[in-house]
Order: C-alpha cells, then sequence, then structure tokens
C-alpha cells in the first residue's frame, strides 16, 4: 500500500503539534507494512488554480501550471492508495496552504454533471485516493472541528473515499511532560490508528476515543495557564516560540 502524507503546517519538529500527530499516525502506518511518503508542503511551490478550466477541455487531466503539483506532487497524489491531509486548524477549517493543494487537485475530476440522491457532482476522471484527514487546534473543544469535518464529508462523503477523520484538539499541551502519561496514550492509540487504516481500511471507535480523550479536566485551569503564557509574551514582546526557548535556554 502507497500512502503519501501531505502536511501542510508552516512550523516544524516540536513546534507544530500537526508534525507530531503525523508522525505518530505515519509509523503505525508503516509498522502494519504501508509505504509512506511525508511531504512538507511549505518547502513547495503550489500556485493557486487559477479557475481557467484548462485542465478540462484543453489539455484534460492536466494543469496549466508548471510547479511542484504538476510535476512532482500531483502523479504521486494520483499513484497513492491513500491520501493524509495533516492541516492545523485555521479558523475553524484548514489553512490556506493545503486548500490549494487540494483546490489542485480538480484535474482528476471530468467537467460533466451528474445527479446522484438528489446532488450534482462531477465524475471522477482517474481513480481518487482514499483520504484520510487530521488536524490539531489549540481550542480545548472537540466542536471547533465542526465546520472542518462538515465540509470533509460534503465534498468527499459523496465518493465514499474518506478513510479516517483524526481530529485533536487543546493540541498545543502535547509537548509538556505536566501532561505526560495523558499524551503518551493518545499518540499510542494515533499509531494505533494507523495500523488500523492500513489493515481494516477505517478507525475503530476505541482508538478514536483514546485519541480526542480530554487532557485537562477543567478549562479554566487551561485558560490561566494559556493568559499567564501570552501576558509574559506581550510583555516581554516575544512569538511563543521564542518565550519556549528563552524558558528552556
Amino acid at each position: 500500500m502507497k500512502i503519501l502524507a501531505l502536511n501542510s503546517s508552516p512550523r516544524t519538529g516540536i513546534q507544530s503539534k500537526t508534525e507530531l500527530m503525523l508522525d505518530h499516525l505515519v509509523t503505525g502506518m508503516k509498522e502494519a507494512g504501508a509505504e509512506v511518503e511525508v511531504v512538507n508542503l511549505r518547502k513547495k511551490k503550489i500556485n493557486s488554480c487559477m479557475g481557467c478550466f484548462t485542465c478540462w477541455t484543453k489539455t484534460p487531466g492536466k494543469c496549466i501550471h508548471e510547479d511542484d503539483m504538476t510535476n512532482e506532487l500531483y502523479p504521486k497524489w494520483l499513484e497513492a492508495d491513500i491520501a493524509i491531509y495533516a492541516t492545523p486548524l485555521y479558523h475553524y477549517t484548514m489553512n490556506a496552504t493545503m486548500k490549494a493543494f487540494i483546490e489542485r487537485t480538480l484535474p482528476v475530476v471530468e467537467p460533466f454533471l451528474r445527479e446522484r440522491e438528489g446532488n450534482t457532482y462531477h465524475p471522477l476522471r482517474q481513480k481518487h485516493p482514499k483520504l484520510c484527514f487530521l488536524s490539531v487546534a489549540g481550542f480545548p473543544e472537540p466542536q471547533v472541528f465542526n465546520q472542518l469535518s462538515a465540509w470533509v464529508n460534503f465534498v468527499y462523503g459523496q465518493y465514499g473515499i474518506v478513510v479516517g477523520e483524526m481530529y485533536r484538539p487543546l493540541a498545543e499541551v502535547l509537548d509538556l511532560p505536566f501532561f505526560r502519561e495523558k499524551v503518551d496514550d493518545i499518540f499510542s492509540a494515533t499509531e494505533q490508528a494507523g495500523k488500523e487504516i492500513v489493515q481494516a481500511g477505517k478507525i475503530s471507535p476505541e482508538t478514536m476515543a483514546r485519541i480526542t480523550q480530554p487532557i485537562v479536566d477543567d478549562k479554566k485551569e487551561f485558560y490561566e495557564m494559556g493568559n499567564k503564557m501570552w501576558e509574559a509574551c506581550i510583555e516581554k514582546g516575544l512569538t511563543p516560540k521564542e518565550f519556549m526557548e528563552q524558558l528552556e535556554g
């Protein structure tokens, strides 16, 4: 099984909770025997879709842009059995980098209009890889992902290709030692989810419950901790990254 893992986070290392979760998901997939390639989209040149429909008329299935998407990523995406879309939550959906990538997959459909169960859709030109969505957010409530999940299921549910949605709230504490026991279980469950996707084509409810488990019992404690950090950053004129580096130094 070939899996293409696309990470749209602008951050890297411990600063990127998207990357942290994705690393564990990929570990589980590899342990289950899958061949996984991870691509950091921040390093790639992906032009915005121009809406010219050249890929539907003049050069069916091929975009007019000559960039990393056309020459590298789109062919790999087509060859993949599963594509992982890993994105931090920006304004309650995906970030612009991931959206730009998804919009450039337009050549995979044909322009013709079809109807299924009262809904209009475009038929697929080629095999669309199955999809797994992964996202992280700073807010503690799971419902912050409702808009993203609704979009995912509206767009891709009609094709029946979504094999998993993994949404981790309160992700900013994933690197804090104080929450290590629960975080380790979340990471372990994320690896298990990777195995299940490869072996069974879905994530079990038990595994999903571990991934999304509450980390703090009282949100007010989280608010107090977070607000003190922001107050310190503002007072010192530091970004959160600079603030944490100063503490570690």
